[in-house]
């Protein structure tokens, strides 16, 4: 029998998650929970699995939920899907996105390729510079596979992109980690010396039959306070 009572899973977890932040000093019971979403005890308990996967919550059988209380000063979480503007302006500054260059491509053999796409797929080709209260922070190139007509507005993020572009609704993202250097086309869009060493990330986004979505390559410079990229994973359950 259908649970008429139970609501969307991501409303109701950020319901928890804002009655944790109006008391951060307990997490109400389950029933209490229920009784205070309106929700059914089956779908709080839902809620709570994945907030521990997420690493909000600790949960022993037995034993009162533990709340990680590290978790809002850790920075921007590379395992949690995020929006740069948002994470800035979480961390208290004030973010400026500019859309470097944007045009319709067709890829083609290069040695400095980070994609498996086939040669000849057609895509939309971004480059997004995001600005920390003015100054230069991170620089993203995106490729998104173009197999349907639609209008593209660049501004917004990769996962919409991918989804107005190939129709792909992306389940996973594999990201890999690398340090290197400026080059001179990098370097000077971000106001940086050539050679500097920078971390860069690659990601691939893809739906879950493995179509792929979209491949992003992105350079950070030094973060300010709060903007440190962070990882939190389950060690015990």
């Amino acid at each position: 029998m259908t649970d008429k009572r139970a609501p969307d899973q991501d409303a109701l977890i950020d319901r928890i998650l804002h009655l944790w932040r109006a008391d951060a000093d307990t997490l109400p019971s389950e029933p209490r929970l229920a009784e205070l979403t309106g929700a059914s005890r089956n779908s709080v308990r839902e809620a709570l699995i994945r907030l521990e996967e997420r690493g909000y919550v600790h949960r022993t059988q037995g034993a009162r939920t533990s709340l990680n209380r590290r978790l809002p000063g850790v920075g921007r979480r590379i395992d949690e899907q995020f929006d740069h503007s948002l994470s800035i302006r979480a961390a208290g500054y004030e973010p400026t996105l500019e859309v470097v260059a944007a045009d319709r491509m067709t890829l083609v053999s290069d040695g400095d390729r980070y994609d498996d796409l086939p040669d000849g797929t057609e895509v939309l080709r971004t480059r997004k510079m995001w600005r920390v209260d003015g100054v230069p922070y991170a620089l993203a190139e995106d490729l998104v596979p173009l197999t349907r007509p639609a209008e593209l507005d660049p501004r917004r993020p990769v996962f919409d992109l991918a989804e107005a572009a190939n129709g792909i609704r992306v389940a996973w993202e594999t990201m890999w980690i690398d340090a290197t250097s400026l080059d001179e086309v990098r370097a000077g869009i971000l106001d940086a010396e050539p050679g500097s060493p920078v971390i860069e990330m690659t990601y691939c986004g893809y739906g879950a039959d493995d179509a792929i979505g979209y491949w992003s390559r992105e350079v950070q410079l030094p973060a300010p306070p709060g903007l440190r990229n962070a990882l939190i994973r389950r060690v015990r359950s």
